[in-house]
């Protein structure tokens, strides 16, 4: 008598045997999970109407080109690192979300990268009806931002490589009004790309030892750009050694299980504690090196007001 066979178990071929289908993968968008997708689309524009777009004057969508890290952009490129790094912070706090909604580490990468993404895409589209315009640079450079971390986490080197930005003490005087153009001023900030000594020296068979609590970090910003001569203005490719702070905090015994403890370690893990790193920058402008020091040097020359 021929064994009952389920309909939807199809035989392999020349095998006598059945195939008996796996596990059906959860759909990517649930329910839930499409809530809570929608939910931070539309808090994006709102956010962004209230703290940028509203006092600015409106305009029909444009492009407006920027350049990338050019001697004449209006940041001159700091802008650039800045979506980068804040890209690849925020698709790790966007897969935190969707594995907290049940979705598997795959899953977690697409939708993290793809939330990130479309958000950056949502302010780009807000400024483009301001005098800012549409940057298709600064878009790009958020969807870099979240592929890298996320392809950082999908090969296991999160634990060597990560990224930060940092605020730097500056002696510039504070203008009254806006000047040079529209944007932020970056010369406050600094952004690095860090290699982690405790993951990095494992992997080429060296004992971390001590050198577990450092950080060697490439690190990118620019001085000036909004209010300084354009012979005075920087933009600075630099080279630190650090404090691995969120290491130091691990070892004394912060508990990454608990809220608080979480907090405090994603805060050291992304944010460049001032006086924390020392080095040398070359200034791209100018030709010249400058340090060591941590980023916070600069003569701005005639601050130019309008």
């Amino acid at each position: 008598m021929e064994p009952r066979r389920d309909a939807q178990a199809p035989e392999i071929p020349g095998s006598g045997t059945v195939a008996v289908p796996g596990p059906r993968p959860d759909r990517l968008l649930d329910s839930r999970t499409a809530a809570v997708s929608a939910g931070v689309l539309l808090a994006v524009p709102v956010f962004g109407w209230f703290a940028w777009w509203a006092p600015e004057e409106r305009r029909s969508l444009h492009l407006e080109p920027e350049g990338w890290f050019g001697r004449t952009t209006y940041a001159g490129g700091a802008d650039k690192a800045s979506h980068f790094v804040a890209a690849a912070i925020l698709e790790d706090g966007a897969e935190a979300i969707y594995r907290a909604l049940g979705k598997d580490e795959r899953q977690s990468r697409i939708l993290g990268v793809a939330l990130v993404s479309a958000s950056g895409l949502l302010i780009e589209m807000g400024d483009g009806i301001t005098p800012y315009g549409f940057s298709w640079e600064d878009a790009a450079t958020n969807v870099l931002g979240a592929l890298t971390a996320a392809e950082l986490k999908r090969a296991g080197l999160d634990d060597t490589i990560g990224f930060r930005v940092g605020h730097v003490g500056y002696e510039i005087p504070e203008p009254c009004c806006r000047s040079n153009g529209f944007g932020a001023d970056y010369s406050k900030w600094v952004h690095s790309a860090d290699l982690k000594l405790k993951g990095f020296l494992p992997r080429i068979g060296v004992k971390p030892g001590p050198a577990r609590f450092l950080l060697v970090s490439l690190t990118y910003g620019s001085k000036g750009y909004r209010f300084s001569p354009v012979d005075a203005r920087e933009r600075n490719v630099g080279i630190d050694l650090g404090l691995n702070v969120e290491e130091i905090l691990r070892v004394a015994g912060v508990p990454p299980g608990k809220w608080w403890g979480k907090a405090l370690l994603a805060f050291a893990r992304y944010y460049r504690i001032p006086w924390t790193a020392f080095g040398w920058r070359y200034d791209l402008n100018s030709g010249r090196w400058h340090g060591p020091d941590t980023g916070n040097v600069f003569d701005p020359g005639a601050v130019l007001y309008d």
